[in-house]
C-alpha cells in the first residue's frame, strides 16, 4: 500500500505540468482575448491591495478586473474602492444581502461574471498574488490545448512546524487520490479545481449553469471542474506555485477549523467513504511506527524491515513534494503524525456537517440541503 501510494504521489507531482514552463508565443498566434478577472472576497483586508495590484500589474494586453465585495465587515471595500479610483480596468460591486440557497463566495463569483465582457473569465480570491505573466501563460495554455478550463495550484504560505507538516500532507493525499496528470485526458473521469486560479472559457462557464450549478457546495472550486468533465469539456491543471501566492492559515488550529467546511464536501457528504478514507490514512501513517518495532522486538526481524521500509517510503514521496517548497527537509520526517492530524481535520468535518450542517458566509446549511446540492456523474453532455 505504501509503496503504491508512494508510486502515484510521486509520478502525479512529477508528470503534472508547470506554469511556468508554458512555451514562450509562436510568431503566428493570435492577440489573446479579452479576459476578466472575478474576485470575490469578503473581509480580506490585511491582503486584498497586494492581490488587486498584482492583478493590476499583469502582463496581458485587454483585461478588467471585477471586485466583488461580499458584504466585508473591515475596510477591504474600502481599499478596491480606492485602488478603482486609481485604475479604469477596475470595477467594484458591492453585495449587501445573500440569497437563500448560495453560499457566499459563489453568490459573489457569480454576480461579477454576470458583470464580465471578456470571452474568457479568471475566478479568483481577494488574498492570491499573481506574477505579471501568471495569466498570459495559462490562457495560452488553454488555448493552444484546446481547453475549457484551467486550474492551477497557488504556493501556500504558511509558518510553523505542525502547519507546514500537516499542509504537506493534505497536499500527499490530493495527489495520491485526485490522478492529478489524467485531468487533461478527455476519455478520463479525472477532475480538478482551485478557487485561487479558475480559469474557463466564459461560454463555457455558462454552459454548465455557471456558479448557479455550484451554489451550495463549499468545494465549489473542485465541484464547476467535475462538471466541466462530466458536460463532455476539457479541462486541464497545472503546478502554478511559481507565479501563484496565497497567504494560508496562521496555525494549526486555523487549519483545523479552516477545513472543517471543505473536507467532508470532497467525500460528497458520504459517511462510510469518509470512514473509510480516514481509517486508511490512518493504517498508513501509524502501522509503520507501531509494527517495526514491535515486531524487531519479538524477533520478527524480516516483517520489522518492511514497516520500516514503508517509514522511508513516505519521507521519499513527501520529499517530492517539498521541493517546491521553503520548508526544511526533515518537515517530511513528521508525515506520519501530519496524516493523524488531517484524519482529525476529516472526522471533526464528518461530525460538523452531521449535528449542525455547514456554513460559510452565511447561516449554516443542514446536511440534507447539502446532499441535495451534490453533483453526480450521469448528465447529459453539453459538447463532445
Amino acid at each position: 500500500m505504501w509503496a503504491g501510494v508512494a508510486l502515484i504521489v510521486i509520478y502525479s507531482e512529477l508528470k503534472v505540468l508547470r506554469l511556468d514552463e508554458v512555451a514562450p508565443p509562436r510568431v503566428d498566434e493570435p492577440p489573446p482575448p479579452r479576459l476578466s478577472v472575478v474576485v470575490a472576497a469578503r473581509n480580506e483586508e490585511p491582503s486584498v491591495e497586494q492581490a488587486l495590484r498584482s492583478l493590476l500589474a499583469l502582463r496581458y494586453p485587454d483585461f478588467e478586473v471585477i471586485f466583488v465585495n461580499d458584504r466585508s465587515e473591515d475596510r477591504t471595500g474600502e481599499i478596491a474602492e480606492r485602488l478603482a479610483g486609481e485604475d479604469a480596468r477596475l470595477t467594484v460591486l458591492d453585495v449587501k444581502e445573500l440569497p437563500a440557497g448560495w453560499f457566499g463566495k459563489n453568490h459573489a463569483a457569480q454576480r461579477g461574471a454576470d458583470a464580465a465582457s471578456g470571452e474568457l473569465l479568471l475566478f479568483t480570491d481577494g488574498d492570491v498574488s499573481f506574477a505579471p505573466d501568471a495569466l498570459a501563460l495559462g490562457v495560452r495554455h488553454l488555448i493552444r490545448e484546446g481547453l475549457d478550463h484551467l486550474s492551477a495550484a497557488p504556493r501556500v504560505a504558511v509558518s510553523g512546524t505542525w502547519l507546514r507538516a500537516s499542509t504537506m500532507a493534505l497536499r500527499l493525499c490530493i495527489s495520491a487520490t485526485m490522478r492529478l496528470w489524467k485531468v487533461r485526458d478527455p476519455r478520463s473521469s479525472a477532475f480538478m479545481g482551485v478557487g485561487g486560479y479558475t480559469l474557463m472559457r466564459a461560454g463555457s462557464y455558462r454552459a454548465i449553469g455557471g456558479h448557479r450549478s455550484v451554489a451550495l457546495r463549499p468545494d465549489e472550486d473542485l465541484r464547476m471542474g467535475q462538471l466541466v468533465k462530466m458536460s463532455g469539456m476539457r479541462s486541464d491543471f497545472v503546478n502554478g506555485e511559481a507565479m501563484i501566492a496565497c497567504p494560508w492559515y496562521d496555525a494549526l488550529g486555523g487549519f483545523v477549523r479552516g477545513t472543517e467546511k471543505n473536507l467532508f464536501a470532497v467525500r460528497n457528504y458520504r459517511l462510510s467513504e469518509a470512514l473509510v478514507v480516514g481509517t486508511g490514512l490512518l493504517w498508513l501513517a501509524i502501522a509503520p511506527i507501531v509494527m517495526a518495532p514491535l515486531l524487531w522486538a519479538t524477533g520478527e526481524i524480516g516483517p520489522a524491515a518492511v514497516f520500516a521500509a514503508c517509514l522511508l517510503v513516505g519521507w521519499l514521496q513527501a520529499m517530492t513534494v517539498l521541493r517546491d517548497d521553503a520548508y526544511p527537509w526533515w518537515t517530511g520526517l513528521l508525515l506520519p503524525l501530519a496524516i493523524v492530524i488531517v484524519v482529525y481535520a476529516l472526522l471533526r468535518s464528518t461530525m460538523l456537517a452531521m449535528v449542525r450542517g455547514v456554513g460559510w458566509g452565511g447561516p449554516p446549511i443542514s446536511l440534507s440541503e447539502l446532499r441535495a446540492a451534490r453533483v453526480r456523474p450521469g448528465r447529459g453532455r453539453v459538447r463532445q
